[in-house]
């Protein structure tokens, strides 16, 4: 017997035995409301209710001691219900989403305090790291959420894209790139000494990947972790070249350097990524679908 024939048999009990009145209160035909009770009785070897000239009339007292039990169950079934809908509506909780610090300062430094503001009750740790580290960290399920520079490198993170930009390379303007029309090519890119991101930053990967299959030797002038260093040397130094995301120069105060895209094309796409097949408590759901839904309202405006 399960809780829902328990309810059935509660409805029929609260409107006077009769069944055509609690058919259309339970939406169900009669026909079949008659077949329920005849094979619950027949299946559980009980008489639940008591009949006369082939109708209802009352209840047994097995069905006495049944409605009574199933009464206290069905009111516990119904708060458990509850329970689960109140907690998944309470955004309350810890949701631990990381970022490479890049991506924070350029994309994220308005969505995040809209976020804590919106949501005072989720308790939302950021974990600064570069790509390959938060890869671990998300497989490891250190971490809720990882946003990563687009296409991850494990075959288990799922991405859901949410910001598209490209990478472009910086330089001052006594530069001979100045000169130059349109977009940067990519061979007279890796002519010059290159100031970039490290190695833990999944650009920078994606950089190497570009120069082997174009068959080119980079000069690798400087890498760090810090890309207002990466942009001040290149505004200092007539002679060398940044490659960082675009979006970037939207926070370096310095005027003597100017950016342009690479030819081909180098696409900067951003994802909200998850562990597929894991389970995803309410909050960290609702956490990365309110991303998500941000950026889809907000990519014009990102840099503005």
């Amino acid at each position: 017997m399960d809780i829902h024939q328990i309810q059935y048999l509660i409805t029929i009990v609260d409107n006077d035995f009769n069944l055509t009145k609690s058919s259309r209160v339970l939406n169900v035909s009669q026909p079949a409301l008659s077949k329920l009770i005849s094979e619950l009785e027949n299946v559980e070897q009980i008489q639940i209710f008591t009949r006369g000239k082939g109708r209802i009339t009352g209840l047994t007292p097995t069905g006495e001691d049944l409605i009574s039990h199933g009464r206290t169950i069905s009111q516990d079934y119904d708060d458990l219900i509850k329970s689960i809908h109140d907690r998944a509506d309470d955004k309350t909780g810890t949701v631990k989403v990381g970022i490479a610090p890049v991506i924070i300062s350029t994309v994220f430094n308005r969505a995040i305090p809209k976020f804590i503001q919106e949501n005072p009750k989720i308790d939302l740790q950021i974990v600064e790291k570069g790509a390959y580290e938060l890869q671990k960290k998300l497989i490891l399920q250190e971490i809720d959420l990882a946003v990563l520079v687009s296409p991850a490198t494990y075959p288990s993170v799922q991405e859901k894209k949410i910001y598209d930009d490209s990478v472009a390379v910086w330089f001052n303007k006594n530069h001979r790139f100045h000169n130059f029309k349109g977009p940067i090519p990519f061979k007279e890119v890796a002519k010059e000494k290159i100031v970039t991101l490290d190695d833990s930053f999944m650009v920078t990967y994606q950089i190497n990947q570009k120069f082997i299959r174009n068959d080119l030797r980079p000069n690798y002038f400087f890498k760090t972790s810090s890309w207002d260093l990466i942009l001040n040397i290149c505004s200092e130094m007539d002679d060398a070249v940044g490659i960082i995301a675009s979006p970037i120069g939207g926070n370096y105060s310095g005027t003597n350097i100017e950016h342009r895209d690479i030819d081909p094309n180098f696409p900067w796409t951003i994802s909200m990524c998850s562990i597929k097949d894991i389970y995803q408590n309410a909050v960290v759901k609702y956490t990365e679908d309110w991303f998500i839904n941000y950026f889809k309202e907000h990519q014009d405006h990102i840099n503005d």
